[in-house]
């Protein structure tokens, strides 16, 4: 390992200078046996980190690598692993919350916490958070997590979306819709984004908004909410 050879030769000047020499001319002994020692350390300290990094590059990659073939427990054991050596690690966080998501577990909220608590300005991250909130009925932490969205990123599409699901798990559906028709207005051309607003519509019996909804949506997704329209008169 880099730096031990050094540090040895460091102690073995400390141990077998010569007592008689030392004694000819001790500050210039001491003085280079010092910085020996000195180096030593440094050399020593330079390896353990080095060291530490391929361990924590190893550990990442056998997580990551565990997580895409479906070894969720796995993953998540090896990733927590090097979660107890370096707690804010957020590659081996994401690897735990998504792990944990797959696996429909509650403590993905936990991990979500963690990554938005390091990245607060984060759109991402807050939105995820919010999500995994959302999908375990924890409306406060969804909120919380909206709230600190900064406010250039709130009139993206991605935002709305989930500020209309938690309109929808608060019980207010003219919010939701509200937020759903700002999503689309942002990204009129994202299938999903016209497929959860026509759905909502059609719900709601606004089949007139529901039908012009689904002349502007793409073939896939008008079939889909021709099904949907068509199972919700039944």
């Amino acid at each position: 390992m880099p730096g031990t050879e050094e540090l040895a030769s460091c102690f073995v000047g400390l141990v077998f200078v010569p007592t008689a020499v030392l004694a000819g001319s001790p500050r210039r002994y001491s003085c280079r046996i010092g910085s020996r020692f000195l180096v030593g350390i440094v050399l020593f300290s330079y390896g353990s980190r080095l060291y530490d990094d391929w361990h924590q590059s190893r550990l990442l990659r056998r997580a990551t690598a565990l997580l895409q073939e479906g070894k969720l427990s796995k993953a998540a054991q090896t990733a927590q692993e090097l979660v107890a050596r370096h707690p804010d690690s957020l590659p081996a966080l994401r690897v735990l919350a998504e792990a944990a998501e797959k696996q429909n577990l509650e403590e993905a909220v936990k991990w979500r916490e963690q990554i938005a608590r390091l990245l607060p300005t984060d759109l991402e991250s807050q939105l995820n958070l919010a999500s995994a909130a959302l999908r375990f009925g924890k409306l406060d932490v969804a909120r919380q997590a909206l709230n600190r969205v900064p406010s250039s990123d709130r009139d993206k599409a991605a935002f709305h979306v989930v500020a209309g699901w938690l309109a929808r798990a608060e019980g207010n559906l003219a919010e939701q819709e509200e937020q759903f028709a700002a999503a689309v207005k942002k990204e009129p051309t994202n299938d999903l984004y016209q497929f959860n607003l026509a759905a909502l519509q059609i719900h709601s019996r606004d089949p007139e908004k529901a039908r012009r909804r689904m002349i502007l949506s793409s073939d896939s997704a008008r079939w889909l909410l021709t099904e949907l329209a068509r199972c919700g008169h039944c």
